[in-house]
């Protein structure tokens, strides 16, 4: 028998929104759980990423996944165990992982995460922008 192998080149880009906030990665789950109506929970394993010495590095994130809605949010902080996820993007201190959303455009929820109380500012970025989305467990 004859065995085909499927190969896919391209990956779906996603939206990814840079968070500039003083509040910390509880707290900030907390809020969005509040204002957004999500479920953020702290995940049970962390993510290893190469830093720029190549030595691997782990990184604490939260998920909610919801599927009814087909969403499946991060929310990795930009610095954790003393370092920089994000180099090049350092003042920020947050990115929320857009994953699969099926539920929220992200220019509005760009919007509402302005509003909320303790960020300072929301960027927007895409997944092409980054090259670590491999790296998060599902």
């Amino acid at each position: 028998m004859k065995k085909i192998k499927l190969e896919l080149d391209e990956e779906l880009e996603f939206a990814i929104l840079g968070i500039s906030s003083a509040l910390g990665d509880h707290r900030l789950a907390w809020e969005l759980n509040t204002r957004l109506n999500t479920s953020f929970q702290k995940a049970l394993v962390s993510f290893s990423l190469p830093d720029k010495n190549k030595e691997m590095r782990s990184y604490d994130y939260y998920i909610h996944e919801n599927e009814d809605d087909g969403c499946k949010f991060f929310l990795v902080k930009n610095k954790q165990q003393a370092s920089v996820l994000f180099t090049q993007n350092e003042k920020l201190d947050f990115f929320l992982i857009l994953r699969e959303n099926y539920k929220y455009e992200p220019e509005d929820l760009l919007n509402e995460l302005r509003e909320l109380n303790g960020i300072v500012a929301v960027f927007s970025f895409t997944s092409s922008d980054f090259e670590f989305s491999e790296y998060l467990n599902d």
